[in-house]
């Protein structure tokens, strides 16, 4: 046997499994590749739908139907009515009244101050201080503090009997409904903020600023008028 054809026989073996390495080509799993790549511009989806609301914890509820908002306008408006009708049949003794006084007050300071402490943050995100979620935190933090406060002016005002046929008792029972009415469509407008992505337009933003402006008004005449009241 010569030389040459024993190089032939052990060459010939390793070329034949050359395209047994070639039977899966690259190219196949080169597609698996490409469909996981993300491009390192671009941004998550969780990233762009929260970029309006940056900050905020909570998350977006279902905006109240038209049917809900009427129920909860009826809601308000009956509890102000049974105020006002059972205020002159209650009559209290000087200490049930010093009690009464002192929760009433106390009422005040819970609800006007969450108020306060909202539109604080309100006038902050507007100076561009605070992120728009800081103010939805705060309002719905602030949310039940407000309510209770508000009801509980109502019932210790309506135990403290207050004189239905004077006019600026009226001023105040006014402010009052209108704090509870305006209340809700806050409210409304909070979802509104939540649900925007990207730029708010003037079609949300001036309704909150009215509704605040509002808010700050009948807080004020309320509060005032009492104050007035309760030295003359």
């Amino acid at each position: 046997m010569r030389m040459s054809d024993l190089h032939v026989d052990l060459r010939t073996p390793s070329r034949a499994s050359r395209p047994a390495r070639r039977a899966v080509p690259s190219d196949a799993v080169r597609p698996a590749r490409r469909a996981t790549h993300r491009p390192p511009s671009a941004s998550p989806p969780d990233a762009v739908a929260s970029a309006s609301v940056a900050g905020w914890r909570g998350g977006h509820r279902r905006a109240a139907g038209r049917a809900a908002v009427v129920a909860s306008v009826l809601t308000v408006g009956l509890g102000w009515l049974l105020a006002i009708l059972v205020a002159p049949h209650v009559t209290l003794s000087p200490g049930a009244r010093m009690v009464a006084l002192f929760c009433h007050l106390t009422c005040l300071v819970v609800g006007f101050g969450a108020v306060l402490t909202v539109d604080w943050f309100s006038l902050r995100w507007l100076l561009r201080r605070e992120p728009l979620g800081t103010v939805l935190t705060a309002a719905r933090g602030a949310h039940l503090l407000i309510w209770l406060g508000l009801v509980g002016l109502l019932a210790s005002g309506a135990a403290l009997g207050p004189d239905t046929s004077s006019g600026l008792v009226w001023v105040k029972l006014l402010a009052v409904l209108v704090v509870g009415v305006n209340g809700l469509f806050l409210g409304r407008v909070r979802d509104r903020l939540v649900a925007v992505r990207g730029r708010l337009p003037w079609s949300v933003l001036l309704p909150g600023v009215a509704a605040a402006t509002i808010s700050q008004l009948a807080w004020w005449t309320a509060t005032l008028v009492g104050f007035w009241n309760a030295n003359s």
